[in-house]
C-alpha cells in the first residue's frame, strides 16, 4: 500500500508585506532616512517572527529599501507593537524584483541601440546589480539585464538600467559576459517579462500517513518565502518542525548559502534561491497554485527536454517505492537549481541539490558550485544534543570521538561520518556524506560546521566582493555538548564543460540516517 500524502495551508506568525509597508509609511524615521515621500515605491517583504515558538509578542526584523535613493533601513520590533519598531540604517541591497526587471526591460527595448529582430531575448544575468558610485558619495541603483541575440554580432551582452532616469549603460564597469566562441547548455533562458507569480500559499503542513500511522509531519516553505531574506537570498525548499513518527527531529532545514566560483578569472557570485521557475509536474493542487501532489515523478531541468519551461511553478510532491520527493526548481541568472528533499518511510532524510544552466558563455567556463545546508537539530527537544565524529579504524567498527566545542571540519580521513543524538535517549541522526559531495577548496572554506544554536546565525552577513561563506565567524568556542545544536553541511560540485562529470544530473547531498 502506498502512503498517503496530505497537505494543507497554514499561517505563520509574522507581519505581511502590506503591514510592513503601512508601518514604514507611517514611521517618520524611516522616510526621513530613505529620503522618500512615497511608501508605495519601497521594496520590502513579509517580516517573519523570530524564535522557535513565536507568539503575538515575538520579535521581528524587516528590511525596507528605497530604490530611488538606493538606501535601506532595518526595522526591529515586536509583532504586537510594530509601530514602535526601532529604525537602523542598513547596508543591505535587495536584488531586483520582477516588477523592477520588467520596468528595466521596457526602458531597454525603447533604447535606440536595442538590436533589431524578433529573436532577441531579455533575461536576468549575473551579477543582478551594477550600481554606479556618484561624485557626491551617493550611489545609483542599476539592475542588470542580459541580451541574447542569436543573429547578432555578439550573442550575449549585459547592460545596466537606471530605472529612475530611464537610461541604459551599454558597457557597465566591471560587468562582462566574457568573450567565448560558443554558448553552453541547450536551454534558452526565460525572458524577464514572463517572471509572473501566480499566487498560492507560502507554507503548507505536510503529512505522510501509512494506514493509521503518521510517518512524517512538518511545515514546508516554498522558495519564494524561504529564510533568510532581506537580508539573505532565500534557501530553496525549506522544512520546519520536522517530526518522524511523532518525534521532533529538525526544527529547520534549508540552504541559506549558495556560491559559484569561476576558476579562470576568479569571479564569484552569491546565488539567490527565492526565484521559483517552471518545471514539469502533473497532478492535483489541493491548496491552490504552487503546491502539487503528483501521480508521476516531477521533472526539473535536469530531466526534461531541451527547454527552460514547464507547466508548474512552486513545490511538487511525489511518493513511490517507500520514498517521498519534495521538489522545486529555482533560478538565479543563467543558473537553474533543483531544490529537493527525499524522505523515506523508514525515517531517512536525503537533502539533494542539483545544478544546471541555460544558454550562456559563462557556463562554458570551469567553475565550482558550493551549496551549504543548515540543519537545526532538535532531537527529542532543543537542549540536550551531543555530536560525535566516527573515524575509520581499518576495521568494520568506527571510533566515536565526541565534539564538545564549536568547530569547522573537512571531510577527510580518518573521518567517515558524524552523528547528532539526544544525550538521554540516544536517538538522533547520522550524517553520512554523499558519494559526489567532494571536499572543500580554499574558497569553499570547510565541509561541516558544528555550532550552538543562535537565532541570529541564519545569514552570514557577507555583502563583500568575494561572496565567500563567512560561517567561521559563528565559531567562537561555545560548548555544543548537551545544547541546542546546528550543523552546516557543504557540498561542492565542479563543472567542466570539457570534462563533464559522469554522475546523473549533477546532484549532491548527504543522507541523514536515523539512529534508533
Amino acid at each position: 500500500m502506498t502512503a498517503r500524502v496530505i497537505i494543507e495551508a497554514v499561517a505563520r506568525a509574522g507581519l505581511s508585506a502590506e503591514r510592513v509597508r503601512q508601518v514604514a509609511g507611517a514611521h517618520p524615521a524611516v522616510l526621513a532616512h530613505l529620503r522618500s515621500t512615497d511608501a508605495a515605491t519601497l521594496l520590502l517583504g513579509a517580516a517573519t517572527a523570530l524564535g522557535h515558538d513565536p507568539d503575538e509578542g515575538a520579535r521581528f526584523r524587516a528590511n525596507v529599501f528605497d530604490p530611488l535613493s538606493n538606501r535601506g533601513v532595518e526595522l526591529r520590533g515586536t509583532l504586537d507593537r510594530p509601530e514602535e519598531a526601532q529604525v537602523l540604517p542598513s547596508a543591505y541591497r535587495p536584488n531586483p524584483r520582477p516588477e523592477e526587471l520588467r520596468a528595466a526591460a521596457a526602458i531597454l527595448r525603447a533604447d535606440e541601440r536595442f538590436p533589431a529582430g524578433d529573436d532577441v531575448l531579455i533575461y536576468q544575468p549575473m551579477p543582478p546589480l551594477a550600481d554606479r558610485e556618484n561624485p557626491d558619495g551617493t550611489t545609483t541603483r542599476r539592475p542588470t539585464l542580459g541580451l541574447y541575440s542569436p543573429s547578432g554580432e555578439s550573442r550575449h551582452r549585459i547592460v545596466a538600467v537606471d530605472v529612475a532616469a530611464g537610461s541604459v549603460d551599454w558597457s557597465p564597469a566591471g560587468v562582462s559576459v566574457v568573450a567565448h566562441p560558443d554558448d553552453c547548455e541547450s536551454h534558452l533562458p526565460t525572458p524577464v517579462e514572463s517572471l509572473r507569480d501566480r499566487g498560492g500559499p507560502d507554507h503548507v503542513r505536510l503529512r505522510v500517513v501509512d494506514g493509521d500511522t503518521e510517518l512524517w509531519n512538518m511545515i514546508v516553505v516554498r522558495p519564494r518565502a524561504s529564510a533568510p531574506q532581506d537580508p539573505g537570498d532565500g534557501s530553496g525548499v525549506e522544512l520546519r518542525e520536522v517530526r518522524y513518527r511523532g518525534r521532533l527531529v529538525l526544527r529547520q532545514a534549508h540552504v541559506p548559502i549558495l556560491n559559484v566560483q569561476y576558476e579562470e578569472d576568479g569571479v564569484t557570485y552569491r546565488d539567490w534561491q527565492y526565484e521559483e521557475t517552471r518545471f514539469s509536474a502533473t497532478g492535483s493542487d489541493p491548496v491552490g497554485w504552487g503546491w502539487r501532489i503528483c501521480a508521476q515523478p516531477p521533472r526539473t531541468i535536469l530531466e526534461r527536454p531541451d527547454n527552460d519551461a514547464g507547466n508548474f511553478q512552486g513545490v511538487a510532491f511525489h511518493h513511490a517505492d517507500g520514498e517521498l520527493r519534495i521538489v522545486s526548481e529555482v533560478a538565479a541568472g543563467w543558473y537553474r537549481y533543483a531544490s529537493e528533499w527525499r524522505l523515506t518511510d523508514g525515517g531517512t532524510i536525503k537533502p539533494r541539490f542539483g545544478f544546471a544552466g541555460v544558454r550562456n558563455p559563462r557556463t562554458c567556463m570551469r567553475h565550482r558550485h558550493h551549496v551549504y545546508w543548515r540543519f537545526d537539530f532538535d532531537v527529542e527537544g532543543s537542549a540536550n544534543d551531543v555530536i560525535e565524529q566516527f573515524n575509520d579504524t581499518g576495521s568494520a567498527a568506527s571510533e566515536a570521538v565526541p565534539i564538545v566545542q564549536e568547530v569547522a571540519r573537512k571531510r577527510r580521513a580518518p573521518a567517515r561520518f558524524w552523528q547528532v543524538t539526544d544525550k538521554t535517549s540516544g536517538r538522533g541522526y547520522r550524517i553520512r556524506p554523499g558519494e559526489h559531495d567532494n571536499t572543500t577548496d580554499p574558497y569553499g572554506v570547510a565541509d561541516l560546521w558544528f555550532l550552538r544554536h543562535r537565532p541570529s546565525e541564519l545569514y552570514d552577513g557577507n555583502v563583500g566582493d568575494n561572496n565567500q561563506a563567512m560561517l567561521n565567524r559563528f565559531v567562537n568556542g561555545e560548548s555544543v555538548s548537551g545544547t541546542n545544536v546546528v550543523v552546516w553541511y557543504a557540498g561542492h560540485f565542479r563543472h567542466d564543460q570539457n570534462e563533464p562529470d559522469t554522475h546523473q544530473g549533477h546532484i549532491v547531498g548527504p543522507d541523514l540516517i536515523p539512529v534508533p
